[in-house]
């Protein structure tokens, strides 16, 4: 999408003071229509001056360094020259009308081509120029109590915490050392032999062993105990057998199914027991030591997990809401030449129309934080620009598989983003957001909207 617009300076008054060589065509709550008259006596004395600069360092063979003939400067750079004074004259004159008049506008004057009559360089000594201003709209808003705003709690019912608390147990289970193997999905250290061939202390997982009838000769079976395995049946990938029999691939053809396996080991996994141990492991030396304490921390942890699913929804609710309620009207067709321009026609007009809904309704929601941030006086410290930052370069790294990334590190990260002026931008806009919208949480009413804690995934999809 192209690159989002600026806003300047105060809403206009309907009525402005003349300014020198311009004139108002039309003018509505959305744009004004300017045409500048430049005359012959605006730009000549302009023109001459720089003819002038230009002659005393011109240097032509045949003279002497500033003594070409005037003529012969005019004729070399007389045109470009014009138009380089024409357009300083009309950007001064637009600036100095757009100051005086107090006008808040977007982005910058548009050219009007098709007001804007063709223009002979050689030979018209006045000229016209049309330009379009967008007019920065108003926002009139005031946050209340009598502003509703969904917000989303998570329910959790019994079933959904003892799910949470089973994947806990498992996540950080443990691995023992048993007498007999008596699950199917135990793990045993085996010796493989057959006739003169053997593989000494490969292992067997049950669990990836697909067929139940496969794995019963090793139910039941004890440390020391022969079983018979049949590897072309119990492990038809290739790959797994492969590694079972310590071998390549192209060797398995020339070797017969049949093994005897000894077992050396049972090892079997358990989900982690409610002690101490576990305790320690998910929340610290000493903050649980029972297991009450302990099912009362894990339901205050599905909160924390739900709550930043919740907290984006209701950004984006809380964004919806205030942008309807507002109903701020824009200047479409102006915004889309104006995007066009800005973007040196990079994206084609079907291009901006495509993406214009949504690049309008994040431009409606730019104008209703600044209105927001200013009539609560609210600002963004540097200290909380370095700590937006800090974030936005842990996820970064984050996302490239870094989750450990000294604070340090971090910080020279987050430095340099700020260094640059667009990183900055984004993160300054990030922080601004953050401020908004806890303002508005704290003085709108929220309607609390139960979500099933299954469903945490399915609120901002």
């Amino acid at each position: 999408m192209p690159r989002g617009v600026g806003v300047r300076v105060p809403l206009p008054a309907q009525r402005y003071s003349r300014s020198m060589n311009i004139e108002q065509l039309k003018s509505d709550s959305l744009s004004v229509t300017l045409k500048l008259n430049v005359e012959v006596a605006d730009y000549a004395p302009r023109v001459k001056k720089s003819l002038h600069e230009l002659r005393r360092k011109t240097e032509v063979k045949g003279f002497r360094k500033g003594m070409v003939p005037p003529g012969l400067i005019h004729k070399m750079y007389g045109r470009t020259v014009l138009l380089e004074e024409v357009n300083k004259l009309i950007s001064e004159e637009l600036e100095k009308y757009i100051h005086e008049n107090n006008i808040k506008i977007i982005g910058e004057a548009l050219p009007d081509d098709e007001l804007t009559k063709e223009i002979d360089w050689e030979r018209d000594e006045s000229f016209s120029f049309v330009f379009d201003l967008i007019l920065a709209p108003i926002v009139e808003l005031t946050l209340t109590e009598d502003d509703h705003i969904p917000i989303k709690e998570a329910k959790i019912s019994k079933k959904e915490k003892d799910e949470y608390v089973e994947s806990l147990r498992k996540q950080y289970g443990r691995f023992a050392d048993v007498e007999s193997v008596e699950k199917g999905d135990d793990f045993l250290k085996v010796d493989l032999s057959q006739g003169e061939k053997s593989v000494k202390a490969t292992h067997i997982t049950l669990r990836s062993i697909t067929e139940e009838e496969l794995k019963q000769p090793f139910i039941g079976a004890k440390v020391g105990d022969i079983v018979k395995v049949d590897v072309v049946k119990t492990f038809p990938n290739l790959t797994d057998r492969a590694s079972l029999l310590n071998m390549k691939k192209e060797e398995l053809d020339d070797t017969e199914p049949l093994w005897q396996a000894t077992v050396l080991e049972i090892r079997r996994f358990s989900p982690a027991p409610f002690d101490k141990e576990f305790y320690t492991q998910l929340f610290g030396e000493g903050v649980v030591k029972t297991k009450e304490a302990f099912m009362k921390k894990v339901e205050e942890q599905m909160q924390n997990d739900f709550a930043s699913e919740r907290d984006f929804r209701f950004t984006v609710d809380a964004r919806e809401y205030l942008i309807e309620k507002c109903a701020i009207e824009l200047p479409d067709m102006l915004l889309k030449r104006w995007l066009h321009l800005n973007n040196d026609g990079k994206f084609s007009m079907e291009e901006i129309d495509k993406d214009y809904d949504a690049f309008a309704r994040d431009f409606r929601w730019q104008l209703i934080r600044g209105h927001l941030m200013r009539e609560h006086n609210l600002t963004i410290t540097k200290e909380e620009m370095m700590s937006n930052a800090i974030r936005v370069a842990y996820h970064r790294f984050a996302s490239y598989g870094y989750s450990n990334v000294p604070m340090e590190g971090l910080e020279k990260f987050a430095q340099n983003m700020l260094a640059n002026e667009k990183e900055a931008g984004r993160i300054a806009e990030m922080a601004q957001d953050g401020k908004v919208f806890a303002l508005i949480r704290s003085v709108v009413t929220l309607d609390a909207e139960k979500v099933p804690f299954s469903k945490i995934k399915d609120i901002n999809n």
